[in-house]
């Protein structure tokens, strides 16, 4: 059973995927007969250039059927020994939008409940009371995930600006855990499986915001929680992503979408990868700015992803790949990285290495507008602290960013 609201969602949001179950990879429903793996992270597409689909494109590639489609025309690609990959399963799903995709009108959130269903020898099931009240509360759409141990509910809402991190993932009181994504965090690939449960509603994605805040004061614990000021931070961090790249209308800054794991790729750090682990870069295994560890290749105090960025344990800091340059470069140490691109002249020094050090495809693209705010600082020109430059200044200080080298 696939519900009429997140049809209705996808028809803006464009969230609809064939899934590759086997391989648990997302693929475009626009295939022109080419059956290979797509990107659905922001690093890869834009708003009007998405690689997903309406639910009807998704229908259309799998020939209307729902319950797992095999189009032998396909090409899959080859094998490392040069055969051909044969053809394999597909089935309609959605992803949990990241924010930049996200409709303003009711972004999609989903609630994973796992290990809460236990499963018997005579192949029924009994789920935990806990696990069933947060279902009927939430009052959406809820089906059985593929380990048929797991339920997903699908609801709108966001998650609190108190809470810290992307995500919630919480044990459950009586067993099993909950973990909660959706806006303004990253966005979640999980696999569908339209097995509805019943005595929840069939085609219903309801906005739940009092539901969803009163789980996470629920379930979560004081470190899940953000200071005032680091709300205030992730705000201004959040909103400053977001500034154009130009004062037209343009698109977004791409150096905000850098790629992170190339450039951990340096010093002792030399295995990487999707949610990759290693020494961290700059001071390895310890934690001493001033006198690196040794090689440690047993070390994990760092670990960085394309789509989630990095993070040092130790000095409980990360970000993107601004951040990571501003570690990287020395201008800002490890532990007060996460706000380099709040301040003018950091925020100028760190998009001109990357642009000089780190990119080639930099050299064309607009900066963000807090770096040119950082030429007009050391430039000793005015600006506004607060929104965009006038186009006069805008002219001005794009100009002097030009011809500045790092």
């Amino acid at each position: 059973m696939i519900p009429q609201d997140l049809i209705e969602f996808g028809q803006t949001a464009r969230n609809w995927f064939c899934w590759d179950l086997e391989q648990k990879q997302p693929r475009a429903p626009f295939n022109d007969g080419y059956a290979g793996t797509v990107k659905w992270g922001r690093d890869s597409v834009s708003w009007d250039n998405r690689v997903g689909g309406r639910f009807g494109d998704v229908m259309e590639a799998l020939n209307g059927t729902v319950n797992g489609h095999v189009d032998p025309a396909l090409y899959w690609g080859t094998t490392d020994h040069g055969e051909a990959v044969e053809p394999r399963p597909l089935y309609p799903m959605v992803i949990v939008p990241h924010a930049d995709y996200q409709p303003d009108d009711g972004p999609l959130m989903l609630v994973d409940l796992d290990d809460v269903i236990d499963v018997r020898d005579d192949g029924t099931g009994m789920m935990t009371r806990e696990a069933w009240d947060i279902i009927q509360s939430l009052g959406g759409y809820a089906e059985v995930s593929r380990s048929m141990t797991g339920a997903h509910v699908f609801v709108k809402g966001r998650i609190p600006r108190d809470v810290d991190g992307r995500e919630i993932m919480e044990e459950l009181n009586e067993s099993g855990h909950i973990e909660i994504y959706g806006y303004p965090a990253n966005g979640r690939v999980i696999g569908t499986t339209w097995l509805h449960i019943e005595s929840t509603l069939r085609h219903t994605v309801p906005e739940v915001q009092d539901v969803i805040g009163e789980l996470v004061d629920e379930y979560g614990d004081d470190e899940d929680q953000l200071s005032d000021q680091e709300q205030a931070d992730v705000v201004i961090e959040r909103y400053q992503s977001q500034i154009q790249g130009d004062q037209s209308g343009g698109s977004r800054s791409k150096y905000y979408d850098l790629d992170p794991v190339p450039i951990a790729n340096t010093g002792s750090f030399r295995t990487y990868g999707r949610n990759g682990q290693g020494p961290h870069p700059v001071h390895g295994a310890t934690t001493s700015h001033d006198n690196p560890g040794p090689d440690d290749k047993d070390s994990t105090n760092f670990g960085v992803d394309s789509q989630n960025g990095w993070k040092c344990w130790p000095h409980d800091d990360g970000g993107g790949a601004l951040q990571l340059i501003a570690v990287l470069e020395g201008i800002r140490d490890c532990g007060n990285a996460a706000g380099v691109m709040q301040d003018p002249e950091d925020a100028l020094r760190v998009c001109l290495a990357a642009r000089d050090e780190y990119s080639s495809d930099l050299d064309d693209e607009n900066p963000p507008t807090v770096a040119l705010k950082g030429v007009c600082e050391v430039q000793n020109l005015d600006y506004p602290a607060d929104g965009p430059l006038d186009s006069g200044t805008y002219e001005i200080a794009r100009g002097l960013y030009d011809a500045m080298s790092y």
